[in-house]
């Protein structure tokens, strides 16, 4: 079964952090290819090159910004290709789920919330024997009628492969944005914004982290922006990485974004 996870990025220099932590937990087991294209890119240029690769299954990442976009490449996606599984994930479709599936009947599957268990389960499944309602953390369609499964628990952080380390992405890496996370979660419950939803915030081993920089850096990345929604709200945590900061090689840069 060959599965494609992709995503319509803004630009062309970012990048999609979702799909490869997808892609690095279940490369082991399934076939899986990683394509990314902008929301400017014509739809039918899109679709023609998913066609080309001729997947099982093609999983979307989406955002509010490309939402209407990956629309339209759905919708042709399975006029062509009528067999394909289309699975959508993504903040998105994570919280009105059922609206989702309702509006998109090209929509096979979505997961809600963090992908890395679910996705491979769900895989497992529409490889197997297709018992869906085992599939916590995702939303099928039973006949006519949308059956959303109960959440998935949050993963052990220790436990997820590093999205970091793909062979094919060290050509580009000093040309385009990598986005890193140190943490998951929110400890805030800003009424605005959808981190507000999760419960509590949950890190990544610092040496791993520090580990997977100097691959980044050793291979010629040269923006490294974190997306952690709130940097620097473990204070041991937040200092030991300036520290290591502060010993970084001249010109690379390293934006934080904090959205608490």
């Amino acid at each position: 079964m060959k599965v494609i996870l992709s995503t319509l990025n803004a630009k062309y220099i970012h990048t999609s952090l979702a799909i490869r932590c997808l892609k690095a937990y279940s490369d082991k087991d399934f076939d899986i290819e990683l394509a990314e294209y902008t929301i400017k890119d014509p739809v039918m240029n899109i679709v023609s090159d998913l066609f080309q690769r001729k997947p099982d299954v093609i999983g979307f990442s989406c955002y509010i910004w490309n939402i209407e976009e990956t629309i339209k490449v759905i919708d042709i996606v399975k006029k062509v290709m009528p067999e394909v599984t289309v699975i959508l994930g993504g903040p998105e479709v994570s919280y009105d789920t059922e609206y989702w599936m309702n509006r998109l009947r090209n929509v096979d599957f979505i997961i809600m919330g963090e992908g890395e268990e679910t996705l491979n389960h769900l895989l497992k499944e529409i490889e197997g024997d297709r018992k869906y309602h085992f599939v916590y953390g995702a939303a099928y369609r039973k006949g006519n009628e949308v059956i959303i499964n109960p959440p998935r628990p949050k993963a052990d952080l220790k436990d997820l492969p590093s999205p970091y380390r793909f062979a094919e992405d060290i050509p580009s890496l000093g040309n385009r944005v990598v986005y890193f996370e140190t943490s998951r979660g929110c400890p805030f419950n800003c009424q605005f914004c959808l981190s507000s939803i999760e419960v509590g915030v949950r890190y990544f081993d610092i040496e791993r982290t520090k580990s997977d920089i100097l691959y980044l850096i050793d291979n010629g990345a040269k923006l490294i922006k974190f997306v952690d929604r709130t940097f620097n709200i473990k204070r041991d945590y937040a200092l030991e990485m300036f520290r290591f900061f502060d010993r970084k090689p001249p010109g690379l840069r390293f934006p934080i974004r904090n959205y608490g």
